[in-house]
């Protein structure tokens, strides 16, 4: 079985008074994102342990299947 992990690191922004309340990413056109998120399946997953300081760098490499405790 294959599997395709499309990771949105970066995609997290606050909402902008210029953008109605909005973050750039709503504002976005976006259809291709929009269309994977409809038909296929997504979900959330906490990927820093809680001793660690939450960043790219961990998350990436806990998606990946790294112990990031250990790396």
């Amino acid at each position: 079985m294959k599997h395709l992990i499309i990771l949105g690191d970066g995609m997290a922004d606050e909402p902008l008074e210029d953008f109605g309340g909005k973050t750039p990413l709503q504002m976005a056109q976006k259809p291709n994102i929009d269309w994977l998120a409809k038909n296929g399946q997504t979900g959330r997953l906490a990927t820093d342990p809680e001793t660690m300081h939450p960043g790219s760098e961990i998350a990436n490499m806990a998606v990946l299947g790294y112990d990031v405790e250990k790396v």
